[in-house]
């Protein structure tokens, strides 16, 4: 019987199997947006391009008329789908060279900062679509900030995106408002508005929250610039046909390691954007 050798290969793929769990934990913690949508990565199965997502109008309720039969009524279905397209990826190659003298651990935090890009580059298209994809049109889910002259965020603004997303029976207690680092100072103006040190000690926040505002929590994120988006999680549904992997491979010519960090992820604004209110200073 040979021998079993124990070589870089077998080294490199446990290392690279435990980087990648550590890396997709990384880029949840990191992840602002995404935390906040329904993941519907559990519908997807080997051979998947889409993910379909069911949605139907509801029914209409009514007394009965004593010794009149009831009608029957019927919902019709439609599906909204999330197309899985070319998938996100970071590469690089670390010298022998570079590695060995490096003073940290440099394939762990050249990874780890990978996870942290990779989780800004997925929450940024998540935010696009939402721009994008609130309702144009009966309702228009599309505002301007009411003071045109200056576009700073005002009470008024806060609660006319709330009146729209009540009158499709959506609690705002259960919506998140998304805002630039240009609006924060302009939302501390708002006496509603309670910061998140208001919370008291040992309050449970989400990643990126910054506070309240008539119930409705505020997350702070580069993505949304100087526009203000406020959703309801089922506005937009997004999965993973594949989660982040990490993989190896040796570049002999360059006496280096390749390393490439990937991810097959697409999302999808359901229910005609309806559950979303886009505000900004050209709508």
């Amino acid at each position: 019987m040979s021998d079993a050798l124990l070589g870089l290969t077998e080294v490199t793929s446990a290392s690279n199997a435990q980087i990648a769990s550590i890396v997709q934990s990384y880029l949840v913690q990191n992840a602002k947006i995404l935390p906040n949508l329904i993941d519907y990565s559990f519908l997807v199965q080997k051979g998947s391009k889409s993910v379909a997502i069911p949605r139907s109008g509801g029914f209409t309720v009514a007394q009965k008329t004593e010794n009149t039969a009831v009608d029957a009524q019927i919902v019709t279905y439609a599906s909204d789908a999330i197309v899985f397209g070319e998938p996100y990826a970071v590469q690089v190659l670390i010298e022998d060279t570079a590695n060995q003298q490096a003073a940290m651990d440099l394939v762990s935090d050249v990874l780890l900062k990978a996870g942290k890009d990779m989780a800004l580059k997925l929450d940024t298209v998540a935010i696009a679509a939402m721009v994008a994809g609130a309702s144009a049109s009966a309702p228009d889910h599309q505002l301007v900030f009411i003071d045109t002259a200056t576009d700073v965020i005002a009470r008024g603004d806060v609660l006319a995106a709330r009146k729209l997303l009540s009158d499709q029976n959506i609690d705002p207690t259960e919506c998140f408002m998304g805002i630039g680092p240009e609006k924060e100072a302009e939302l501390l103006n708002i006496a509603e508005f309670i910061s998140a040190s208001g919370y008291g000690v040992g309050a449970p926040l989400a990643s990126g929250v910054i506070g309240s505002i008539f119930g409705t929590k505020v997350i702070l994120h580069t993505g949304f610039a100087d526009r203000m988006v406020m959703w309801h999680p089922s506005s937009v549904g997004h999965a993973f046909a594949y989660n982040v992997k990490v993989e190896s491979i040796r570049d002999l010519a360059n006496l280096a390691n390749r390393y490439s960090l990937s991810a097959s992820w697409a999302c999808k604004v359901l229910d005609s954007g309806k559950r979303l209110v886009h505000v900004d200073s050209t709508n």
